[in-house]
């Protein structure tokens, strides 16, 4: 049995079931990935998403871009939702970006990421300046 197979039945965590074992001088044998290329292929392929790969295997979307990576391939992002004019109908807006984010389905951290990256201000004081600039305010 592996590790996470002995901490699943006993209820006890993997890295104390680690300890145990290595104190008793049992080894572990080596770890198997969890994501194969098959994976990586359906996601590839479009039969599958990233995030879906990712749920099914209990792994992170990092996890499945990793394996991809390793083997010598990418899979291709989804583009951005959020290109140049979405974004700067949304900074010239009197809402905050955090009430934005809401409304999108994204985290304001996002909103604030993207804006940067789109040479657009983030900040409250900057939103002001570019709406004075463009005649909104």
């Amino acid at each position: 049995m592996t590790y996470r197979e002995i901490a699943r039945v006993e209820g006890w965590d993997e890295k104390t079931i680690a300890v145990h074992c290595r104190g008793l001088g049992l080894t572990s044998q080596p770890r198997q990935p969890v994501v194969t290329l098959l994976d990586v292929e359906s996601a590839r392929e479009g039969r599958e998403t990233v995030r879906e790969v990712a749920d099914r295997l209990g792994v992170t979307i990092q996890a499945v871009h990793l394996c991809a990576y390793r083997h010598g391939t990418r899979i291709a992002r989804r583009p951005s939702r959020l290109d140049y004019e979405t974004m700067r109908r949304i900074v010239l807006a009197h809402a905050p970006l955090s009430q934005a984010a809401l409304e999108l389905g994204v985290t304001p951290e996002t909103l604030y990421r993207r804006a940067g990256q789109l040479g657009l201000p983030g900040d409250r004081r900057g939103r002001t300046l570019l709406r004075r600039r463009e005649g909104v305010a």
